[in-house]
C-alpha cells in the first residue's frame, strides 16, 4: 500500500489548496444552489472538490469518496480510499460565520489512518496518523495536541446551524455538569475538543454521513478522546450506507459520556 508519509503530504498539500481557493471565493462572492435534499452547494464546494481530487495520489488501488460526488459504490471492493468533505459546514459558508472547514481522510480496511481537518479561515489546519497522535499546525509551527482531562465546569460543543431538540436537552439536563455551551460549526466542534478547548459533543442525527465524521474521529482518538456513535459503538468506514444512522459523540473523557443519559 502507498506509503503513509506521501499520503498525508498529498492530503495537507490538497487541503491547503482548497482552503486557499475557498477563501477566495468566500472573499468575493458566490452563488449557492439547492441539491435533490435541499442542502445548499457553492462554487466553493465543487472548487475545493475539484482541487482535491487532482491533487491526492487516487489510482486503480484507492478509491475516492466525497460529498460532491455521485457515489457507484465501486469503492466496496477497494482496500482503500480517500473520503472527503470538500466544503464541510455549507450552511455556516453561505452564512458567513467562518465556522466551516475541509475534511480529508485516508482508510484502509474500514479504519482511518491519516485524517486531517482545515480551517480555511484561520489558516491552520490539524491532523492525526494512527498510532502517532494528533497536531494542530498554524503560521509553520507543529503542536501535538491533546484533550483536556475535565469531568465538571465541561466546555459543551453544540452545533451553531443544526441542533435540534434533543441535543438541547443535553445541556439543560446536565446543567450541574456543563459550564459553558460553545456553538461551532461543522468539524470544528471536533478540532476544539481535540485541541483541549472543549469536552464534549453529541449529535443525534441520522443525517451527517462518513465525511463529517471520518478526518475527526481519528483525530479526537489521537487526541486521547473518544469518538463512537450514540450507542456507544466505534465507528468502520466505507460502508455500502455512508450515514451515521446513530449520531455521533465525542468526549474528552469516557467518564463524560454520562451526558448521554
Amino acid at each position: 500500500m502507498p506509503d503513509i508519509e506521501k499520503i498525508l503530504s498529498a492530503m495537507v498539500d490538497a487541503g491547503r489548496k482548497a482552503s486557499l481557493a475557498i477563501m477566495d471565493i468566500y472573499r468575493k462572492g458566490f452563488d449557492v444552489t439547492l441539491k435533490e435534499d435541499f442542502s445548499p452547494v457553492t462554487d466553493a464546494d465543487l472548487a475545493s472538490d475539484g482541487i482535491i481530487r487532482r491533487t491526492l495520489p487516487l489510482g486503480e488501488d484507492i478509491a475516492y469518496l466525497s460529498e460532491e460526488e455521485a457515489d457507484d459504490k465501486s469503492r466496496l471492493g477497494k482496500k482503500a480510499l480517500f473520503i472527503v468533505d470538500p466544503l464541510d459546514g455549507t450552511q455556516d459558508f453561505v452564512e458567513k460565520d467562518g465556522s466551516f472547514s475541509v475534511n480529508i481522510a485516508y482508510v484502509e480496511d474500514h479504519t482511518p489512518i491519516v485524517g486531517a481537518i482545515f480551517l480555511p479561515v484561520e489558516d491552520a489546519y490539524c491532523y492525526a496518523v494512527r498510532g502517532r497522535g494528533a497536531f494542530f499546525v498554524k503560521d509553520g509551527v507543529e503542536e501535538r495536541i491533546h484533550v483536556s482531562d475535565r469531568r465538571k465546569d465541561l466546555v459543551y460543543l453544540a452545533s451553531r446551524t443544526h441542533e435540534n431538540e434533543k441535543e438541547k436537552a443535553v445541556y439543560e439536563r446536565h446543567a450541574d455538569l456543563i459550564g459553558k455551551v460553545e456553538r461551532l460549526g461543522a468539524s470544528m466542534k471536533g478540532v476544539y475538543l481535540a485541541c483541549g478547548k472543549g469536552d464534549a459533543s453529541i449529535r443525534y442525527t441520522g443525517m451527517t454521513k462518513e465525511w463529517d465524521t471520518c478526518a475527526m474521529d481519528l483525530i479526537v482518538r489521537e487526541a486521547g478522546g473518544v469518538f463512537k456513535d450514540t450507542e456507544l459503538k466505534p465507528f468502520v468506514y466505507n460502508r455500502e450506507d455512508v450515514y451515521n444512522r446513530k449520531g455521533y459523540c465525542m468526549f474528552n473523557r469516557i467518564e463524560n459520556a454520562i451526558l448521554l443519559d
